[in-house]
């Protein structure tokens, strides 16, 4: 099998979890690291003996030693890396949300038209088993058509640091507002909520909005940054959609796997986990390898397009615009 280098701008905790899980896919190389803190850079290239360092987006997008670019940077500078690296011909899995804002998307996606390179955005719920099959019962009009979809997302509050996280419309109920529209086919035709500002007054860390698709599809979707830091996992998240047939009902619990002795206990979320072991196991590990497999076997991604990706941050933008500020 040909071997894939592959280069991971930004180094955060998730791009870091990107250096995990591709450093255990045996037909990959990581050849070099992004950061615009070279310490970081130096720190993560020793830790996973990768040779190359970047603390330029463009110049790692353009640099020789990479063919596939993986782009976990803050959303504002996606762009930056994608743009350039589309630009080189090279593949791009960038994070979502796909940017900041619908003007940067929709560059990449018009570069991403003209480009040889494979470009696809992590919606990583499109990867998840239980959103995987409800898109199939669905599908199979097992439920008949949707009538509300009812939608909840909490996180722990200390992750909305100042300047790295916007509200969790943009931010989280991305995520729902994705599937919804996967779902249905449709697009939103009328928004309305609400954005609480408690932990932070830069940010809202609680809205919820009500959403009216055109095609009829009542949609609420519920999204916080409240869930205390005590609390094992990282996440909480739950999904209802109500067909006129039937119904699907999807919980993502706090701690999905405990361990307990009798000196101590662990508890966590597998999807979420750090633990390599499971992690190899984990949705973010099933989208990268779909990603890699499309580049092996010159076919476009096609569980999320470009197009599916800019439709999700602007439905995100066009709510959460229509929500009022309650502080």
């Amino acid at each position: 099998m040909k071997e894939l280098r592959v280069g991971i701008a930004g180094l955060g905790e998730f791009g870091e979890l990107y250096c995990t899980i591709l450093s255990q896919i045996p037909y990959v190389k990581i050849t070099r690291v992004c950061s615009r803190t070279l310490s970081r850079a130096e720190e993560i290239a020793v830790r996973y003996n990768i040779p190359g360092i970047s603390t330029d987006y463009a110049a790692f997008a353009q640099a020789e030693d990479i063919d596939i670019a993986c782009v976990v940077t803050l959303g504002k500078d996606h762009r930056a890396a994608v743009v350039p690296a589309l630009e080189a011909g090279k593949h791009v899995l960038v994070e979502k949300p796909i940017a900041d804002s619908v003007a940067d998307a929709q560059a990449m996606a018009d570069v991403a038209a003209k480009s040889p390179g494979k470009f696809m955005t992590a919606h990583i719920c499109r990867f998840m088993p239980p959103y995987l099959q409800a898109k199939q019962q669905i599908e199979a009009g097992q439920i008949g058509r949707i009538s509300t979809i009812q939608a909840h997302r909490n996180n722990h509050y200390s992750t909305l640091a100042p300047g790295r996280k916007k509200n969790p419309l943009r931010e989280t109920a991305i995520h729902d507002i994705d599937l919804a529209l996967w779902y249905t086919g449709s697009q939103v035709a009328e928004a309305h909520g609400y954005r609480k500002y408690n932990q932070s007054q830069a940010e809202a860390d609680s809205c919820t909005a009500i959403v009216r698709l055109a095609d009829g599809t009542i949609c609420t979707f519920n999204s916080s940054w409240q869930m205390r830091d005590a609390a094992p996992a990282g996440l909480d998240a739950g999904m209802r959609i109500i067909g006129i047939e039937g119904e699907i009902e999807i919980k993502m619990p706090p701690a999905g796997y405990r361990f307990i002795d009798d000196h101590s206990q662990v508890a966590f979320n597998p999807e979420t986990s750090l633990t390599p072991v499971i992690l190899k196991q984990s949705a973010l590990a099933r989208e990268i390898e779909y990603f890699l497999e499309c580049v092996l076997e010159d076919r476009m991604p096609q569980i999320i397009t470009p197009e599916e990706a800019v439709k999700a941050l602007r439905a995100a933008i066009h709510i959460d615009e229509k929500c009022v500020e309650v502080r």
